[in-house]
């Protein structure tokens, strides 16, 4: 898994590299960093001969980066166009090198340093060659920026932008793009139109991925991304970080979701209890049984209230159904029934078409007080708790909870603003105060570990599965993921089921076009998911998952 470092985390890890035991001379660093821009964008360019390359270059560190990319470029074969954006008693010793170095390759013919706009006549200047090049590189600002862009890199993003949108060039970002916080993933939304964000076709950053790039809406403005080393001592890209969050690959996955053993049956693979429905929403209860039957659950027990259960019985022969009371949404006076029987669950999930009536919430609470199984809340269930902090904190650690944004306003109180502020650090403090384990819900989907406080970052899935009924596939896929054979723990559960729904929405965008397929399609492609999940993991894994930790 690919660890997501905030600026600050990055700029620690620098001054150790530099300041600390590795002493690494910060010249060499940012050599190595402008090289591995060089070398990466080039090979995804397919080579810089002949390619004309205007390059902005700020006045930080990110500028000294740009420097040497320039020169890398110029002996492979490009014509550069250097903007330098600063002035040179502003740049740091080791980037003042870089330009001096540059300064003497400058030949007015195949490297030219220019100032930044200020004319009108230097503004036209720069559309004219912008439209004349092949390729952008933005080295502006890098990791330092936050807020709404000044000019003239605010002028400089909206001309690039315009020569991209044209076709002209093809854009490459350096470290971060400009305009993008690099820890929260918001970008420059000033009160003009030429204040937004900088849009790159490929982003190269440093030392390790931030979480910028993975955060929406910083994400849409990354394009491609590729991490780089650069010479980092490895303890440091390693070393675990305060508050830690991680990307989600698919051999963490393969870590957790082993292979059934041979001569399991269908007792070993857990008996899911879907809890849930009304005479309202009946189908949102089928579609959670459906994620879990598709996930590999052993047996599938579905519990709807008796006046809905007409409509559940025989549409799907594996999944057993039986009314519970005799209403149409579940009461109090339902809730032995459901304990009694939960003894025998491996795990029971609740909320998918719950209903939010006040009988249903007194029949929620009664149960989640008496069962011990582990226990899976979602959709209308999260609506009917919030207020019961106390409550679900101490049971938490065998709960998940796997609201969407709107879900998760109203139970934590947070506005939306202030959640998609920071939604890593808006994520964790709900999973810290109410002591549980957390899936929340959008793009991308982060997980949340009960026990570490660890974020996860799920990778997969796309535009295609915004649809009624996603979500109460996942609340059945999860379910299942906490019974699967040697599953480790609830966190682990989670970002698997997380992992595999979005996969299995993939495989749906790739067969069926980028949107239009239903939930259960989506859950019916599980299977080969899964199968592709195996073939994928060439030796058994003979460590600990990473994720659950101990």
């Amino acid at each position: 898994m690919q660890k997501i470092t905030t600026a600050a985390q990055m700029r620690n890890m620098d001054r150790i590299a530099m300041h600390g035991v590795y002493a690494m001379a910060p010249v060499v660093l940012m050599e190595n960093a402008g090289h591995a821009v060089a070398e990466r964008a080039g090979a995804w360019l397919d080579g810089w001969d002949g390619k004309d390359v205007v390059l902005f270059c700020g006045k930080g560190n990110n500028g000294g980066d740009g420097f040497v990319i320039a020169r890398h470029i110029l002996a492979a074969g490009a014509r550069v166009y250097v903007y330098v954006l600063g002035k040179e008693e502003d740049y740091s010793d080791e980037a003042r090198q870089h330009l001096h170095t540059l300064q003497q390759l400058a030949d007015e013919e195949t490297c030219l340093l220019l100032s930044a706009p200020q004319s009108d006549a230097d503004w036209q200047l720069l559309q004219k060659r912008l439209l004349a090049s092949s390729v952008v590189i933005d080295a502006m600002l890098g990791t330092g920026f936050h807020g709404s862009l000044r000019q003239p890199l605010a002028s400089i993003v909206a001309e690039v932008n315009a020569a991209a949108a044209a076709g002209a060039v093809t854009v490459i970002a350096v470290d971060m793009p400009t305009g993008v916080n690099s820890d929260t993933g918001a970008v420059s939304n000033g009160d003009d139109d030429e204040d937004g964000p900088l849009f790159a076709d490929m982003t190269v950053t440093f030392g390790a991925l931030k979480r910028g790039l993975v955060l929406y809406p910083g994400r849409a403005c990354a394009g491609h991304v590729e991490v780089d080393p650069i010479g980092m001592p490895g303890p440091l890209l390693m070393q675990l970080e305060e508050n830690p969050a991680y990307l989600l690959q698919e051999s963490d996955i393969a870590e957790i979701v082993v292979p059934r053993s041979p001569d399991s049956h269908k007792g070993t693979h857990g008996t899911i209890a879907i809890v849930t429905g009304s005479s309202q929403m009946a189908g949102a209860a089928l579609m959670a049984a459906h994620g879990a039957v598709r996930s590999g659950a052993g047996k599938v027990f579905l519990r709807v209230p008796g006046a809905t259960a007409p409509y559940c019985i025989g549409v799907q022969p594996e999944i057993m159904v039986r009314g519970v009371g005799t209403g149409d949404h579940f009461t109090a006076a339902d809730a032995d029934e459901i304990i009694a029987e939960s003894k025998n669950w491996s795990v029971l999930a609740m909320g998918p078409g719950l209903g939010r009536d006040a009988e249903t919430k007194e029949f929620l609470l009664k149960v989640l007080a008496a069962v011990t199984c582990p226990v899976v809340l979602d959709a209308d269930a999260l609506n009917l708790l919030a207020g019961e902090k106390a409550l679900i904190a101490s049971r938490g650690s065998r709960i998940i909870m796997t609201p969407h944004l709107a879900e998760f306003s109203r139970i934590s109180g947070l506005s939306m603003a202030e959640i998609k502020a920071d939604p890593i650090a808006a994520a964790r403090q709900f999973a810290s105060e109410w002591k549980v384990n957390l899936v929340l819900k959008g793009a991308p989907t982060l997980i949340v570990s009960a026990k570490t406080g660890n974020v996860y970052v799920n990778s997969t899935g796309n535009a295609g599965m915004a649809c009624g009924g996603m979500g109460d596939v996942l609340t059945g896929m999860i379910a299942a993921m906490i019974a699967h054979q040697g599953m480790s723990d609830l966190c682990s559960a989670a970002c698997a089921g997380v992992y595999l729904h979005g996969a299995a929405g993939d495989a749906c965008r790739k067969d069926h076009g980028p949107y239009g397929f239903t939930p259960m399609e989506t859950a019916d492609v599980l299977p080969q998911v899964l199968a592709s999940l195996e073939e994928d993991l060439a030796l058994p894994i003979l460590q600990q998952p990473l994720i659950g930790g101990k």
